[in-house]
């Protein structure tokens, strides 16, 4: 069995450390009391970071499983769940869940009333802590933590290094199906257009220099060799930065440093407005995440409508 207490036992300086945190601020309320171990202890201070407040690593996630207001959401396919989940966590399809045909253009947003009803299915409320992880590098945890960003959900989190790496560290595993409550949950306030880019904006920022498009998608599919629309290619004067290359081999976040130099080598360079995109804006959107939260970007948004819908239109400015 899995005892979090262990990790003291090897880590003498960053428990001296939490202490004496804990102590010199012993006059704060509980709530602050929480985010201050929730920073000390997140072993993520280290990387550089603009912001870690939507993320957290095992270590983290090992040591609040039990906390009643967080909730883990896993966001692999069934089968995965089943062979072996974190404990606690319940399971959602993330295309279901967080993607919707609009307007004949798959893979769009969903109504913020169809979302609030699958976060009351899991029993999420707006005050609920939110940990997000999938199978692969995040990938779908950014693009649950943008819906609800888009929609005002106030704690998401995404797990560091994803399921390979909590299972890899040989942490605790269950195969017990989670069936949670039902709660009840609705949005408050309106949707934040400002994290949304449209086919429209997307057109215009080709003779924009202060906006520069991102495209997420391998070098195959931004060359026009690889193509899963009507039309390959690219958007004219958008610059080519692969999702993956914002992770190591484990899964896990580059330092602020490693993520700067790749960025800004491609031309994404703060100061600009940025707009990501991919196919179906799920990989667009562990751009934006790496932009804005790690790297501190102050406008980014996800062109929703992606490659699915600019290739799919003919009057879309496309070059290869």
């Amino acid at each position: 069995m899995y005892l979090p207490t262990k990790k003291w036992l090897i880590r003498p300086l960053v428990a001296l450390l939490l202490i004496g945190a804990l102590v010199g601020t012993a006059a704060c309320s509980s709530d602050d009391d929480g985010d201050l171990v929730a920073d000390v202890a997140s072993g993520l201070d280290d990387r550089g970071y603009a912001s870690i407040d939507r993320l957290v690593t095992t270590d983290w996630l090992a040591d609040h499983l039990d906390d009643d207001g967080v909730l883990v959401v896993d966001l692999r396919n069934e089968e995965d769940y089943a062979a072996g989940h974190i404990p606690g966590a319940v399971r959602v399809t993330p295309g279901a869940t967080f993607q919707a045909e609009v307007d004949g253009v798959p893979g769009m947003l969903p109504p913020a009333d169809a979302v609030a009803a699958s976060l009351a299915a899991i029993g999420a409320t707006p005050e609920t802590t939110i940990v997000f992880y999938d199978g692969i590098g995040s990938l779908w945890a950014s693009r649950a933590i943008w819906v609800l960003a888009v929609y005002g959900h106030e704690d998401t989190r995404a797990l560091d290094g994803a399921w390979g790496l909590w299972e890899s560290e040989g942490l605790e595993v269950s195969t017990d199906a989670v069936t949670p409550a039902s709660a009840t949950y609705a949005f408050s306030g309106a949707p934040n257009s400002k994290l949304i880019a449209s086919w429209d904006e997307v057109v215009a920022s080709v003779d924009d220099p202060s906006v520069l498009v991102c495209d997420a998608r391998s070098p195959e599919e931004y060359a026009g060799r690889d193509v899963r629309a009507d039309r390959g290619g690219q958007v004219p004067e958008s610059v080519n930065v692969n999702w993956n290359r914002a992770i190591d081999e484990q899964g896990r976040f580059l330092p602020a440093a490693d993520l700067k130099a790749l960025y800004e080598g491609e031309g994404v360079v703060a100061g600009k407005t940025v707009y990501t995109l991919c196919q179906t804006a799920v990989r667009a959107t562990h751009t934006w995440f790496v932009l804005s939260d790690l790297l501190g970007y102050n406008d980014v948004r996800v062109y929703d409508g992606s490659w699915v819908e600019y290739g799919n239109r003919e009057d879309s400015p496309i070059v290869n």
